[in-house]
């Protein structure tokens, strides 16, 4: 008797296959183990917390898991959580199977020095994203290549813009554009006389004003 040969399976005839918020959750959680701090799903997207020092396996895991082919880096993201410290978002996407994800991780250090390992060797976008968010939140990334010179701001630039602390200085250089703050004119007692400097000055007063103006303009061309 003729043995059957079984028919060859080629990529093309493996159909993608999505994985749910849920599915991925409980995926992750199996491998990764007690790394996985934490997840929540919200607007069908999973998005799980890993610890600190656990980034670049979760994400190594995402990406080279056939189950998971997480192959396209999008962004990355930092988030001030004030007394928690900072926060890092990375989302990544499969373009076999069509599902997404978000690995958070809050930075070890503080606000004082936060820290946490690159995924720039993994990614190579990411090394661009985490020059941005140091730039802006100031989260220094282990075993970067180059986060200095800074990129979104001047090279001797104080601060980082994005903190909840950083003071927006629109308000310490240009005074308020009215007469009198907002609150000062509702505290005011009887507020007649500040009522009508806060009107502006009156047809007569403009009129005065333009042939004063007027004036001026034509002595001087007399001049």
């Amino acid at each position: 008797t003729r043995c059957r040969q079984a028919p060859r399976v080629t990529t093309t005839d493996v159909q993608p296959t999505a994985m749910s918020p849920d599915d991925l959750a409980t995926y992750l959680a199996d491998r990764l183990e007690e790394r996985v701090v934490g997840h929540e799903v919200a607007y069908g997207q999973l998005t799980i917390t890993v610890a600190p020092e656990a980034v670049p396996v979760a994400v190594q895991l995402c990406r080279d898991d056939p189950r998971l082919a997480f192959d396209f880096f999008d962004f990355m993201s930092g988030v001030d959580e004030r007394e928690e410290g900072f926060a890092l978002v990375t989302h990544l996407y499969s373009t076999t199977h069509r599902h997404h994800i978000q690995i958070r991780a809050v930075a070890a250090g503080g606000r004082e020095g936060p820290v946490l390992p690159t995924i720039s060797h993994l990614f190579r976008g990411a090394n661009w994203h985490e020059r941005e968010t140091y730039d802006m939140f100031g989260i220094t990334f282990d075993g970067h290549p180059g986060l200095l010179p800074r990129i979104l701001t001047v090279e001797n630039f104080e601060g980082f813009p994005l903190r909840k602390e950083f003071l927006l200085m629109t308000r310490e250089v240009k005074p308020w554009p009215g007469l009198k703050e907002p609150k000062a004119v509702e505290d005011d007692g009887d507020g007649d006389g500040d009522a009508a400097a806060s009107r502006g000055p009156s047809a007569e007063e403009k009129a005065r004003m333009a042939r004063e103006k007027a004036e001026r303009a034509k002595a001087k061309a007399a001049e």
